[in-house]
């Protein structure tokens, strides 16, 4: 498959970012790969790197790149957005990998004239925990990678990133930024806030909370797991889709009552079997 792109830099070096890195290293070996750092992150990737830079050089790092990710929290993604469009060279994708697209979209609309060209971009994968050292090369095999070009964006743009990604393992759907909002808000960030809550809940001030956690199981290990990942990560995601998240969390209260109600009137065979259908051959 013929990849259009000679130099790709990657701002910033964590799980995401340092996994593009590696699957690029891997995948496409010719491949000039440039990263964009504090000090000790970049010396750590310096042997997956042609170029290693720190934030304090981005213009000089982004300069002769002809595809740009952003692979930084949310508030930083933005904040950065004017720089890197003054930065690239006519021509250049940039693109991000954002939980939550709307508002970065938007943002970048207003930067990104003149032949530089923005695509809004989603992995939907990760890990609990970040940083370059969880950071891996097939972290994106058969994942789904969600695309959030504009309407007035060139078709062939699209394309050429769409099968940058699909080198690297990656199923890329291409999505409306709002739609895209309306989905993770259930599909992502609502299971994140109801592990925190179950967890919260079964650690809470009783005699036997301790005892709980001592007898808990795979199922609970399972539904739990994502309560490791900290808030930092999540405080910029949540608060960039706030409305959607808000919107998620009442209507699955309101299903919580659904299934109270069937549980007092012993009426919870069909929720029971739709479930079971739904995970067998959704999923």
């Amino acid at each position: 498959m013929s990849i259009p792109f000679q130099k790709i830099a990657v701002v910033g070096l964590g799980l995401i970012g340092g996994s593009l890195v590696k699957s690029f290293r891997h995948n496409i070996p010719e491949c000039k790969l440039i990263g964009v750092d504090f000090q000790d992150v970049v010396a750590a990737a310096r042997e997956y790197l042609d170029e290693a830079f720190l934030p304090e050089d981005l213009t000089q790092a982004l300069r002769d790149a002809d595809l740009i990710f952003l692979a930084a929290p949310i508030h930083v993604i933005v904040q950065l957005l004017p720089e890197v469009a003054k930065a690239t060279r006519p021509g250049a994708i940039v693109t991000d990998v954002g939980s939550a697209k709307n508002f970065i979209v938007e943002e970048a609309q207003r930067h990104f004239t003149g032949g530089r060209y923005f695509i809004g971009g989603h992995p939907m994968t990760g890990r609990e925990k970040g940083g370059w050292k969880n950071s891996n090369a097939s972290l994106f095999e058969n994942a789904a990678y969600v695309l959030t070009p504009s309407s007035n964006l060139p078709a062939p743009l699209v394309d050429s990133l769409t099968r940058l990604l699909q080198t690297i393992g990656a199923r890329v759907i291409t999505l409306d930024a709002e739609t895209h909002d309306r989905i993770v808000a259930d599909i992502s960030h609502l299971p994140q806030l109801l592990a925190v809550a179950l967890m919260n809940f079964i650690a809470r001030e009783n005699a036997q909370s301790e005892l709980s956690l001592q007898l808990a199981a795979g199922g609970f290990r399972d539904m739990t797991r994502l309560a490791a990942s900290p808030f930092e990560l999540w405080q910029d995601i949540l608060e960039s889709n706030r409305t959607n998240v808000r919107q998620s969390l009442q209507e699955f209260i309101a299903a919580l009552q659904n299934l109270m109600h069937d549980f007092d009137n012993k009426n919870l065979k069909l929720s029971f079997e739709q479930a079971n259908q739904l995970r067998q051959f959704n999923i």
